[in-house]
C-alpha cells in the first residue's frame, strides 16, 4: 500500500523503492493556472548521511514512471545501476502527467481535457517542492535523467543552480531543435488524429495505434530494427508496436506538450545559458539518436568544458538496453569522485 506525506517533519524514508506520495494541496503553473489536490509521486533508496548531502533525484522519462526506474538504484553489481545506494541516497520522482504524479487521468476535479497544461519547468517546480517542503532537503548532491528526465536535469541547473552539485543529462536537450519538434509535432497530431481520442474526451482508451508505431521507428536506428527484428517476423513486430500503451492518452499528450515547451536557453546564447548554472555537468548522448538531437547537449558541454559520453549503440534512444555498462560505469564514478562547484 501507498503511503502518503503532507508534513516536513514527516520524512518518509521508508523502505527502499516503496511507492509514496507528497500531497502538495495547489499546484500554482507558469501559465497562471492551477493544480488542484496537487500530488507527486517518489521512492527513496539507501540512507541519507547525518550531513544530508548525499541525495541523488533521477526524475522520470516520457510515457514512464518511477517504478521503470528502480533498476537504476543499487550497488553496483548491475550494469543498470546508475546510483549506488551504498553511497547515495536515491529519490526517483513521478512527473506531472506521468499517471502516478497529478495528471489528467487520475485528477477528480480537473480529468481529463480540463487537466491544466503545464511545462518542464511546472515539473521541477513541484519536484523541488517535495525536496524541500517534504523531505526537508537543503540541498542535493546530483540530479540524473534519462531523455525527458535528462531534460528535467537541464531544468533544474537554471531553475535552482545553487540546490545540486551535479547535473547528468542522458540523452536529453537543453532546447528542442526544429527535427525535435517535428517529432513531437507528429506525436500529437497521430494521436488527435485517431477518432477514438476524440479530442480527449474518451470514456474507453483509444488505440492511438499510429502513435505507438511512429514511437517504435524514432525511439531506434534503422540497423537496429533489421537485426532485431527478422523481415519474417515484422508482422509480429508491428502488431506488439500498434498495441494500446499502458500510459493514458490525455496523460502522455499532457507530456509531449510539455516537452514540447523545453528550452532553458530562451533569448541568451547557448553558451552563455550553459556558463549562468553552477552545477558541474557529464553529458552522455547517442551519436545516431532518432528521438533527441544530441547536438544541443554537445554544444552546451563543449561551452563549459564539461566531459562528454559518446555512445554509438545502434539501439540509440534506449540506451540502456545496448550500452547500460558504459554509461553507469561512467555516471557512477562522475557521482563518486567529481566536486561540486
Amino acid at each position: 500500500m501507498a503511503a502518503c506525506v503532507s508534513a516536513p517533519a514527516a520524512r518518509a524514508y521508508a523502505a527502499d523503492g516503496e511507492q509514496r506520495f507528497a500531497e502538495l494541496g495547489q499546484c500554482r503553473l507558469e501559465s497562471g493556472l492551477t493544480i488542484e489536490g496537487c500530488r507527486i509521486g517518489y521512492r527513496t533508496f539507501g540512507k541519507l548521511n547525518a550531513a544530508q548531502d548525499n541525495a541523488v533525484l533521477i526524475p522520470t522519462w516520457l510515457n514512464g514512471n518511477s517504478a521503470d526506474l528502480l533498476p537504476f538504484f543499487g550497488d553496483g553489481s548491475s550494469p543498470q545501476h546508475l546510483v549506488d545506494t551504498s553511497r547515495f541516497f536515491g529519490i526517483a520522482i513521478d512527473a506531472l502527467g506521468d499517471g502516478v504524479s497529478s495528471s489528467p487521468s487520475n485528477s477528480k476535479t480537473q480529468h481529463g481535457p480540463a487537466f491544466p497544461a503545464f511545462t518542464m519547468r511546472d515539473m521541477v517546480a513541484a519536484q523541488y517542492r517535495v525536496m524541500t517542503e517534504v523531505l526537508g532537503l537543503h540541498h542535493l548532491h546530483a540530479v540524473v535523467g534519462l531523455s525527458m528526465g535528462g531534460e528535467q536535469t537541464f531544468d533544474w541547473s537554471v531553475m535552482h543552480p545553487e540546490f545540486f552539485d551535479l547535473a547528468v543529462p542522458i540523452i536529453a536537450t537543453p532546447r528542442l531543435t526544429s527535427y525535435d519538434l517535428q517529432v513531437k509535432r507528429i506525436t500529437v497530431e497521430t494521436i488527435l488524429a485517431d477518432p477514438a481520442y476524440n479530442n480527449g474526451n474518451y470514456t474507453t482508451e483509444p488505440p492511438l495505434k499510429l502513435a505507438n508505431l511512429f514511437g517504435a521507428l524514432v525511439i531506434t536506428t534503422p540497423a537496429y530494427r533489421n537485426q532485431a527484428t527478422p523481415r519474417d517476423k515484422a508482422d509480429e513486430f508491428f502488431e506488439q508496436s500498434e498495441a494500446p500503451q499502458p500510459i493514458d492518452a490525455n496523460d502522455r499528450m499532457s507530456q509531449v506538450r510539455a516537452i514540447m515547451t523545453q528550452d532553458v536557453i530562451g533569448n541568451r546564447s547557448l553558451g552563455e545559458a550553459a556558463r549562468s548554472t553552477q552545477a558541474k555537468f557529464l553529458v552522455i548522448v547517442n551519436a545516431k539518436d532518432h528521438l533527441v538531437n544530441p547536438q544541443p547537449a554537445l554544444d552546451w558541454a563543449a561551452a563549459i568544458g564539461a566531459p562528454v559520453y559518446v555512445s554509438h549503440g545502434i539501439c540509440a534512444h534506449i540506451i540502456m538496453s545496448c550500452d547500460a555498462e558504459a554509461v553507469s560505469t561512467r555516471v557512477r564514478r562522475f557521482l563518486a569522485e567529481a566536486k561540486g562547484p
